[in-house]
């Protein structure tokens, strides 16, 4: 087996080692396939074949953290996946987490391996139609979760936000920072936009939130949705889950299906959805941001398939597209982009 780019000969015997404890069902192991297939902000991921003298072969998926506390964010993935599954939320299948550096150096966890692809293979293949109904479904019973029970270890995972503006506030003060950071003048008429109707974003009772649901983030299993990547969860409010999650399908969809998405989860909850317009330009506004701190000579792009060149590309429809729907809300142009 050729050794991947960070783990070596070594980390291979060691896993090795770790997995035929971990797995003593399927007799003397041989770990047959060691292969990187995804490499993201704050992991990579693994595909594993194992096979034994007992109950054949096994396939995996090792997700393997980085960057920044990566024990925190180990634990704290692990605990949301066994955590939602309880509460019917169908995810990946997690039988370990290892916070020990001495096997690979850096913490991981293992899952089962779900064959079925992404949604987002299925989307492009046959369209959103039929997927928009179950992904609204799912969205909804995420945000039903009794979080509170569902918390574990470690303590302190998903904090309440004490205050009805308390979310929202600190989201605006985090773009403020980076706005200030990089100078980022155009901004600004569309920030005061955001301050002026703050009072928008009043919460309603906090909510477990994914943050990163979308159809990359979706595998499907005998048409059933399985949710990964929980690494960005927290409790807030369900509104800038969904303005998240509506952004990124009318990208990869088109705006056309805005308002099926909308009103898909709406019947899924229930309820109207009040001032949703006020969230969705808050998290179109944090991806200009987010674009435009990429554009800077001086900062790494963290998603490897991203380039400055592919920003001023093939993936600007990532970025016009979202700022149309900006414009749309607030009726204000933000300079800096106008001129890519």
């Amino acid at each position: 087996m050729t050794p991947s780019a960070r783990i070596n000969q070594k980390a291979i015997v060691r896993l090795s080692e770790f997995l035929h404890q971990q797995y003593p069902e399927i007799g003397d192991l041989e770990l047959r396939e060691l292969s990187e297939f995804g490499e993201g902000w704050e992991t990579d991921l693994y595909h594993l074949k194992l096979a034994g003298t007992r109950n054949g072969e096994l396939e995996l998926v090792l997700r393997l953290y980085k960057g920044l506390d990566p024990v925190e964010k180990a634990q704290k993935e692990y605990s949301l996946m066994t955590g939602v599954a309880q509460f019917g939320i169908a995810t990946p299948r997690v039988d370990a987490l290892v916070t020990d550096s001495s096997i690979l150096g850096d913490p991981f966890i293992v899952m089962e391996y779900v064959p079925g692809g992404t949604l987002e293979a299925s989307i492009q293949r046959d369209g959103i139609a039929q997927w928009i109904e179950p992904m609204m479904e799912t969205l909804a019973r995420i945000h039903s979760i009794p979080w509170g029970e569902m918390i574990r270890e470690p303590s302190g995972v998903l904090p309440d936000p004490d205050k009805p503006l308390a979310y929202v506030e600190g989201l605006l003060r985090e773009m403020e920072q980076s706005i200030g950071r990089y100078r980022f003048s155009s901004f600004r008429p569309t920030m005061d936009w955001l301050h002026q109707r703050v009072a928008l974003g009043a919460a309603t009772t906090p909510a477990l939130i994914h943050n990163d649901y979308h159809p990359q983030n979706a595998l499907l299993r005998d048409g059933e949705l399985l949710v990964i990547d929980w690494s960005f969860a927290e409790v807030g409010d369900g509104r800038m889950d969904l303005a998240w999650t509506v952004m990124l399908l009318c990208v990869l969809a088109g705006k056309e299906h805005r308002s099926a998405i909308l009103e898909a989860y709406e019947r899924a909850v229930g309820t109207p959805v009040e001032n949703f317009e006020y969230f969705e330009a808050i998290k179109l506004t944090m991806r200009m941001i987010t674009i435009a701190t990429w554009l800077e000579e001086d900062v790494e792009i963290p998603v490897p398939r991203i380039t400055k060149q592919a920003l001023r590309g093939e993936y600007r429809v990532h970025l016009l597209n979202p700022y149309r729907r900006l414009k749309e809300i607030t009726g204000l142009e933000i300079q800096l982009i106008e001129e890519l």
